[in-house]
């Protein structure tokens, strides 16, 4: 434990240079003069207790303490902060301070200073593995949903494996003719029926509405769960005359003009549906583009009750 690093902020005449000599057991100490080499120090190499006084010059004791607190917070890094000196009661009932300050302890006491030196190292090492635990918890759950191309709810393909699908479509478009149909449907009262009942309600809605698109579209179209409420089908046409609403009324009103049996009864449903198509006449078209067109029809098409159709067609 004696390996700790611990940074010890010294004033004018500091209360604890009594300390000099207890520091010499701690192998990873370093005393600054000052709250701005104290910052630069801490910068460079963080420590894992730091103490200082309530007046050290240039900057209070609480003030170096908040900053201190915001290089924790760019860094995901945790300091122990030890305040020795006389604090008024007014200032030490304010949430910052609790939020700042560790432990405090008057010049007086500091002969309890080891102690607490050992106990915040204690609490600094852990709260740090804990952080660097869940920060890599985090990148693997990142991992995990960059390499999943399933929807766990519905059985269908996710958002990744729309992008994949898309792309894919365009390839074969840009080799073989043709154009890339992407259609998007959006479930415009998912999150009132989420909010009115629960999320396993609103799951079981989705689940028939999938089952029901997927009776809909023809065996070799890609129906995917793009995000909470919206599917996406990714479809190749002959021509790009063959991406019109006529030709996907059938499904628009298909899925629409039905109700859907949950837990909590039969569930209506509000239906938009947006289309972009487009050819490799001119270069391939954007994956992205077709995205945020198919998006950004959808309320119009809610509005309208009719399907939305976009063709992105050669400059």
């Amino acid at each position: 434990m004696f390996d700790l690093p611990v940074v010890v902020v010294k004033g004018g005449q500091s209360a604890v240079d009594f300390f000099d000599d207890n520091l010499k057991r701690f192998t990873n100490s370093r005393v600054c003069s000052g709250a701005v080499n104290t910052l630069q120090l801490l910068e460079d190499s963080p420590a894992n207790v730091v103490i200082t006084e309530t007046d050290v010059g240039d900057m209070s004791g609480m003030e170096l303490a908040e900053a201190i607190r915001d290089i924790d917070e760019e860094r995901g890094h945790y300091t122990y902060i030890i305040l020795i000196g006389a604090v008024g009661h007014q200032t030490v009932q304010q949430d910052s301070f609790h939020q700042a300050v560790d432990a405090l302890t008057g010049t007086k006491r500091v002969d309890v200073l080891e102690h607490l030196v050992l106990a915040g190292g204690r609490i600094s090492r852990q709260i740090n593995g804990l952080q660097e635990n869940n920060e890599a918890l985090h990148q693997l759950c990142t991992d995990l949903r960059k390499g999943q191309l399933l929807d766990p709810l519905t059985g269908m393909g996710n958002r990744e494996y729309a992008d994949q699908a898309l792309n894919d479509t365009i390839r074969q478009i840009e080799s073989r003719g043709g154009a890339v149909c992407l259609v998007m449907l959006s479930v415009h009262n998912y999150e009132e029926v989420k909010a009115t009942y629960d999320t396993t309600v609103a799951g079981e809605l989705i689940i028939s509405i999938s089952e029901r698109i997927q009776n809909l579209v023809r065996p070799l179209d890609v129906v995917t769960y793009f995000s909470p409420g919206h599917f996406a089908l990714v479809l190749m046409q002959p021509t790009i005359e063959q991406c019109t609403a006529d030709c996907y009324t059938r499904i628009f009103d298909g899925v629409r003009l039905k109700s859907y049996t949950t837990t909590a009864g039969f569930q209506p449903v509000t239906i938009g549906m947006s289309i972009c198509a487009a050819t490799a006449d001119a270069g391939p078209p954007n994956p992205d583009k077709m995205i945020e067109f198919v998006i950004g029809n959808l309320n119009e098409s809610v509005r309208t009750e009719s399907i939305i159709v976009h063709h992105i067609k050669p400059e």
